[in-house]
């Protein structure tokens, strides 16, 4: 199978053309372009809502073509990386995750507790799956092998705005099949647009 070139946005001041392994098993996740780029400090406020997929798909019995699975059987990762690239604003963030079900699932997903984060200016951090998990506490029942949803960002409900941030969803996922070797390594880069929100 041939080599994949990774096509990463120059936002990102990062070499194009680097040889990424073959893509087996990921497909990208698209991000929705924001249909009006109005928030601010001085406007609607500011919501970013970036999607995540965490654990091991197993293969799922009983699917014939075209009935598939979420994602093909494999390992799935995420880390989303926000960066305050402001140089004298403080940005107070309240992160929450949900759990996206399929439709036809017998209930809606879970929303995690919130949790506040005071970014100073220049500072970035990450959320990673096992921050997620942690959102959701020592719910009941436990949380499945694996899980797929959206984190969202905004600014605390004591009030304020949270402004305009730098944040990107890298994504990494890895071929797993019971009996047959693990696949090679794909990741995708992703920038994710805010939105104006309530």
């Amino acid at each position: 199978m041939k080599n994949v070139t990774a096509r990463i946005p120059k936002i990102f001041d990062l070499p194009l053309g680097k040889i990424i392994p073959p893509l087996l098993v990921f497909a990208a996740v698209p991000y929705a372009q924001a249909q009006a780029q109005t928030c601010s400090t001085a406007g609607p406020p500011c919501v970013y809502s970036v999607k995540f997929i965490c654990g091991v798909q197993s293969a799922v019995s009983g699917l014939r073509p075209p009935s598939e699975p979420p994602v093909k059987p494999g390992n799935y990762a995420t880390a989303i990386n926000i960066h305050n690239y402001h140089l004298d604003q403080t940005a107070n963030i309240t992160k929450t995750a949900v759990i996206a079900n399929p439709e036809n699932a017998p209930s809606l997903g879970r929303i995690s507790s919130s949790r506040t984060i005071s970014l100073p200016p220049g500072h970035a951090f990450e959320i990673d799956c096992s921050d997620i998990v942690t959102l959701f506490g020592t719910s009941t029942p436990p949380l499945p092998p694996f899980i797929k949803g959206f984190v969202e960002l905004r600014a605390p409900p004591t009030g304020g705005n949270l402004p305009l941030l730098s944040v990107t969803g890298v994504y990494t996922a890895q071929q797993a099949i019971a009996g047959v070797a693990p696949g090679p390594i794909s990741i995708e880069v992703v920038p994710v647009q805010p939105f104006a929100g309530p």
